[in-house]
C-alpha cells in the first residue's frame, strides 16, 4: 500500500511542476472500496503536508431519478428503461464538473472517487486515473455484509438488478480499466493487502 501511495504522490509531484492542480479519480464498481481507498490516499497526502479535497460522486446524484428508481424498483414496475434512465441520468454532471473545478481553487490535489466517473462527460477532469478492479461476487458479498448491519435500508437485490447491471453495461461502454493509469488488484480481503493488475 505505502508503494503504491508513493507512487501517486510522485505522479503529483512531476505534474504538479507543470500545473497547480492534480485531479485523482477513483472508481470501481459499487462496494470495491473506492471510499476506503479515497480516504487511504487523502490521509497520506495530509500526512506529507499536501492539502487535498476528497469527494464522492454520490453526493451529485440526481435525487429526482434515485427517488424514481427505487420507488420503481419497490413497487415491481421496474423495468429495462428505468435500468437505462438510472444509467444515464444518475449523476448530475454538471454539478460534478463545477465541484472539481471549486476544489481545484483551493486544493492541490482533489479526489474524486464513485461509480461511472470516467464516462465521457467527466473523464476530462481527471489527471490520473485509479480503478480498483474486484470481482463482482466480492462486491455484493460486502453489500450483504453492510446490509445485514442495517447499514443501508435499500431491499438487497438493487446489487444485482440496478447496480450490477449497470455496471457490466459500463464496463463494455467505457472500458475503465483500460482507461485507468494505475489498475489495482483490490481482492484480497485481507485490509492492505492490494497489487497492481
Amino acid at each position: 500500500m505505502e508503494d503504491i501511495l508513493a507512487f501517486i504522490k510522485a505522479k503529483y509531484e512531476k505534474h504538479r511542476s507543470i500545473t497547480q492542480s492534480f485531479v485523482v479519480g477513483i472508481n470501481g464498481i459499487d462496494c470495491s472500496g473506492k471510499t476506503t481507498f479515497a480516504k487511504s490516499v487523502s490521509k497520506y497526502f495530509t500526512q506529507h503536508k499536501i492539502e487535498n479535497d476528497h469527494l464522492d460522486i454520490d453526493n451529485f446524484n440526481n435525487p429526482a431519478i434515485e427517488s424514481e428508481t427505487y420507488k420503481a424498483f419497490v413497487s415491481g414496475s421496474w423495468d429495462e428503461e428505468g435500468l437505462n434512465k438510472y444509467y444515464e441520468l444518475i449523476i448530475n454532471y454538471s454539478d460534478a464538473i463545477r465541484a472539481v473545478s471549486e476544489s481545484k481553487k483551493k486544493y492541490s490535489l482533489v479526489i474524486l472517487e464513485g461509480i461511472f466517473i470516467y464516462k465521457p462527460q467527466l473523464v476530462d477532469l481527471f489527471d490520473f486515473k485509479i480503478y480498483l478492479d474486484i470481482d463482482i461476487s466480492l462486491g455484493r458479498k460486502r453489500f450483504a455484509k453492510r446490509w445485514s448491519l442495517k447499514q443501508d435500508k435499500r431491499p438487497f437485490e438493487i446489487y444485482d438488478e440496478i447496480w450490477m447491471l449497470s455496471h457490466i453495461r459500463y464496463e463494455s461502454e467505457v472500458h475503465p480499466k483500460r482507461i485507468s493509469d494505475l489498475v489495482i488488484d483490490y481482492n484480497d480481503e485481507r485490509q492492505g493487502i492490494i497489487s497492481l493488475v
